[in-house]
């Protein structure tokens, strides 16, 4: 897979907010047992669980068994490539001289 397929891959699966809401939970430790995932985010379980595959399909997230259950963690450097792609974009695209949306143009 490409760098562009990858950050693609990457980015879909930051595009919803309970991925986003999960991976900020994720980040302020270092491993998170699903039932804390699952307490903290207030959705059906299988819902959660689905964002979770979606986030591990995309690198975001490793799991492994503990006892019973799963603990997650987030893996930062699958992200690096989609930062990288951001901080050039943003410091080598010129600013846009479009009129502001709402401005009559002519």
């Amino acid at each position: 897979m490409n760098t562009e397929d990858s950050i693609s891959v990457v980015a879909k699966a930051l595009a919803h907010p309970v991925r986003l809401r999960i991976l900020t939970l994720l980040a302020t430790q270092s491993e998170c047992r699903g039932h804390e995932i699952f307490s903290e985010i207030h959705l059906a379980q299988s819902t959660v669980s689905e964002h979770l595959r979606v986030l591990k399909d995309a690198g975001l997230v490793s799991a492994h068994a503990a006892g019973a259950g799963m603990v997650y963690c987030i893996t930062i450097s699958t992200l690096e490539p989609l930062a990288g792609f951001l901080d050039e974009l943003r410091s080598t695209a010129p600013s846009c001289m479009a009129p502001e949306k709402g401005m009559a143009r002519g």
